[in-house]
């Protein structure tokens, strides 16, 4: 078997080998693997990245894991673009390297990772300043050079984390519980409070972005995939969701920055339960670091909520909210009114089903579930969390 560079990043499953792990991740643990069977696991339900159950036979040690996680970028060329041009791969591989231990979130246990440097780092700002300045018409086109960019981009990442086989996976297209919905709740309102207005965390790390960084990108995307996308889910959704979202249309800017003024905290950014695993030991592990952002914590809230439950759950939201609200209290936070947060939560459901129409331009959301229509799902229950009156 020929040698590899230590530095070798395999992009494909079958790179995932004996030899790669010995060399990376063997003198970790003070041995070597000796056998490696590859399992898909996540089909149907992420859409940026490529994730793998690698088994390990270790020789030499008694003390490494018999299984780990291996995240790769998506292969689909439209969703690795947005994937490069949102940074999601390089940020992931940071938070878990230089991050995990000051969150106060239970994530994976890091392993090793291992990405390619950024060839034209200014890139980035000019695309920023770009699109800040131009019309919406404008941005679209710039948009789709960036995503050609980022589609024809040669870099690797690899990210290598623990595998949580001893937790409960609830289902996303099932949705959740109330108990679900409220033990996630409780641990949002613990990380929510833990990065309540921590400049310093938050600006250490220049690749955390806002939850409303470049709204004009997200207008551009609703005005060219709007008529597809009614097309597509107009009789799901009903005409009073469609005027909603044209009204989020005209005002996003504005609503943007209104989800990032004072208080903010660290959003993680996909916090919805296909996410969570509940051990039976009542801790819960986050997955999935790929949007830490920072913002208002009602977003995280909304977003949470309106991905996890069906609308019929309506009925329980001031409970849940209420719930939430006072996780923060208790936690020490002042200054953020539950009033407010009821305020942000509504806001953020319409600036959610927008982004809906946004996100369906932006990915190939066509892929195969053994769960259905993954997307329908989420777009019928997001919407019918709307406040359209």
């Amino acid at each position: 078997m020929a040698r590899r560079d230590k530095h070798h990043i395999p992009q494909i499953a079958d790179e995932f080998d004996a030899q790669w792990f010995s060399t990376t991740i063997g003198p970790r643990y003070g041995g070597m693997v000796t056998e490696v069977k590859r399992e898909v696991i996540g089909e149907g339900i992420g859409f940026l990245g490529e994730l793998y159950r690698c088994s390990l036979t270790w020789r030499g040690t008694t003390d490494a894991p018999d299984s780990v996680i291996v995240k790769i970028p998506s292969k689909v060329v439209k969703n690795r673009s947005l994937g490069e041009a949102l940074a999601v791969y390089e940020r992931e591989i940071r938070v878990y390297r230089e991050m995990t231990h000051e969150l106060g979130m239970p994530t994976p246990q890091f392993i090793y990772a291992d990405y390619d440097a950024n060839p034209a780092p200014w890139l980035e700002t000019l695309f920023v300043y770009l699109f800040g300045k131009l019309p919406v018409f404008a941005v679209s086109k710039l948009l789709n050079l960036l995503l050609l960019i980022g589609g024809k981009s040669p870099r690797r990442y690899l990210l290598v984390m623990e595998d949580i086989h001893d937790a409960r996976p609830p289902s996303q297209i099932e949705g959740g519980s109330i108990d679900d919905a409220l033990n996630g709740l409780d641990l949002l309102a613990r990380f929510h409070a833990h990065n309540w207005c921590n400049s310093e965390r938050r600006d250490s790390h220049p690749i955390i972005w806002s939850i409303g960084h470049l709204p004009k990108v997200v207008q551009a995307s609703y005005r060219r995939n709007r008529s597809d996308f009614v097309d597509r889910f107009g009789a799901l959704i009903g005409e009073q969701v469609v005027q909603k979202m044209d009204e989020v249309q005209e005002q996003l800017p504005e609503l943007c920055s209104q989800m990032e003024r004072d208080p903010w905290t660290l959003c993680h950014g996909d916090y919805r339960l296909d996410n969570l695993m509940f051990r039976s030991n009542g801790e819960t592990v986050v997955l999935d670091w790929q949007g830490l952002a920072w913002g208002r914590p009602g977003w995280e809230v909304a977003y949470f909520i309106t991905t996890a439950l069906e609308p019929h759950h309506r009925v329980e939201e001031e409970m849940m909210l209420q719930r939430y609200h006072q996780g923060l209290v208790d936690a020490g936070v002042n200054g953020y009114s539950y009033e407010e947060l009821i305020e942000d939560v509504s806001t953020s459901k319409a600036i959610l089903a927008h982004r809906m129409v946004a996100g369906d331009d932006l990915l190939d959301t066509e892929v195969e579930s053994r769960d259905g229509d993954f997307i329908e799902v989420l777009v019928k229950r997001v919407v019918g969390w709307v406040d359209v009156k």
